[in-house]
């Protein structure tokens, strides 16, 4: 089934094809969550969120990183993931309220790169001239203690280290010094959407001017920098648009930093598929489909041809909404005005009958799951 081309993507919402436990209430983690997210007296509930942070700072202290993965796997719903994902976050990156402390923190970069040839782009550029960049701008204190590596550092590596090492690294690690953390050279044919890191740590003073602006709004000092990181990385034959984002702390520059890469892969792929629709005269129609175990699949399909079609699939990670993204993607195709926009009913499946990635299309029609 599938709704009217029109009206359906203002009156319906994609269901979330993602599976969540059953309360476990052998867990400590999720019986104090549990108890937190129901308890409906406002004062009770402040208390019972002070005691989960407790044990949360705990495993945190003990560097009891299984424990606290368990904790974060097993969580009933994606609201209650989120509730503990942010008192996790508060814990490693919250404000400093006493003392000083170190903040590790990373810019990301989309690198939006095209080449007719393989090319490999350096791991790592000038961070001298990036943090003096930094400093003109007024992202960085001048008088701070910062340290700021010139490693273009992959989304994996930034993925493997644990909150509790960053709990460590605001506790223990000399600001004077960077992280020791390897850039990865980028290998790519054709065109792509890349992601890469900057990764710095700068010494905090309580009740002091900010040692480093984390979150806001991009300004100025981005195209400075994306002019920086061009130039750096410039060779013959290279079509680069580098996108910097502002610096955060390293759990929440990973967050936004994945959705906006997923943003403008999608933007590039639209681009791509509808030009080439339209350069044939026919008539674009876009499918948007949730499916097992945890995607949103789009397809780019054009109404006179039944045999070709391109697909898009955005991977869900635990804090992304379903319906953002869908209001994302539609806004995106009116702006390029797509007038036919169909928003697929129930959980697609992963696979066809014949193990093959299951796309739906203008052209199929969408399963149904026992």
């Amino acid at each position: 089934m599938r709704a009217s081309a029109h009206d359906r993507p203002d009156s319906m919402y994609l269901p979330d094809p993602r599976q969540y436990p059953r309360v476990n209430p052998q867990n400590p983690v999720i019986r104090a969550l549990m108890s937190y997210l129901t308890e409906k007296d406002a004062t009770a509930a402040t208390e019972k969120r002070a005691g989960l942070a407790m044990l949360i700072d705990e495993l945190l202290q003990n560097h009891d990183h299984p424990a606290l993965n368990a904790a974060l796997t097993q969580a009933p719903s994606q609201d209650a993931w989120l509730a503990l994902w942010q008192i996790v976050s508060d814990a490693v990156e919250g404000p400093v309220s006493a003392g000083s402390k170190t903040v590790p923190f990373a810019i990301p970069l989309i690198l939006v790169a095209g080449s007719k040839n393989e090319i490999t782009l350096p791991g790592e550029v000038d961070s001298a001239a990036v943090l003096a960049l930094l400093q003109e701008h007024g992202i960085v204190d001048r008088a701070a203690t910062i340290s700021l590596s010139g490693a273009l550092v992959h989304p994996d590596t930034l993925a493997a280290i644990n909150p509790a090492t960053l709990r460590q690294w605001r506790d223990l690690h000399d600001a004077s010094q960077p992280l020791s953390l390897a850039g990865t050279p980028l290998t790519f044919k054709n065109e792509g959407v890349f992601l890469r890191y900057l990764v710095g740590v700068a010494r905090q003073e309580a009740g002091q001017p900010a040692a480093v602006k984390l979150g806001g709004q991009v300004g100025n000092w981005a195209n400075a920098l994306a002019k920086l990181v061009g130039d750096a990385l410039a060779q013959d034959g290279l079509t680069l648009f580098p996108i910097p984002r502002v610096p955060q702390g390293i759990l929440a520059a990973q967050d936004g930093a994945r959705q906006t890469q997923l943003e403008t892969r999608l933007q590039v792929a639209a681009s791509n598929a509808l030009r080439s629709i339209r350069s044939k005269g026919r008539t674009p129609v876009i499918c948007i489909a949730s499916h097992e175990p945890a995607e949103i699949r789009i397809t780019f399909t054009a109404q006179e041809d039944s045999e070709r079609w391109e697909g898009y699939v955005w991977p869900l990670a635990p804090g992304d909404r379903v319906e953002a993204i869908q209001q994302y993607a539609v806004e995106l195709f009116r702006e390029c005005q797509v007038s036919d926009i169909r928003l697929i009913d129930g959980v697609q499946p992963d696979k066809d009958v014949d193990g093959l990635p299951f796309f739906v299309t203008a052209h199929t029609s969408p399963q149904v799951l026992q």
